[in-house]
């Protein structure tokens, strides 16, 4: 059980993390090698608005299984 709360922990942590830098945007964040593919691909300002939605997903994942909140139905 302490596992699966510490994953939990995990997923919210970096969810807000990948949040904050979408919504700040955090030039070091998209500046990193994985993150320019995107921002060449798509441009900066989707690609910020993609990130802060996998930041909102990872985050709520995390704390629906943390506490148990009934939002996703797995």
């Amino acid at each position: 059980m302490e596992q699966n709360n510490f994953l939990s922990w995990i997923f919210i942590l970096f969810g807000c993390l990948i949040l904050g830098a979408a919504i700040f945007n955090w030039n070091y964040f998209f500046k990193l090698r994985k993150a320019q593919m995107l921002v060449k691909a798509v441009g900066l300002t989707t690609a910020r608005i993609i990130y802060a939605v996998l930041g909102l997903i990872f985050a709520l994942t995390g704390a629906n299984h943390l506490f148990n909140l009934g939002i996703f139905p797995f």
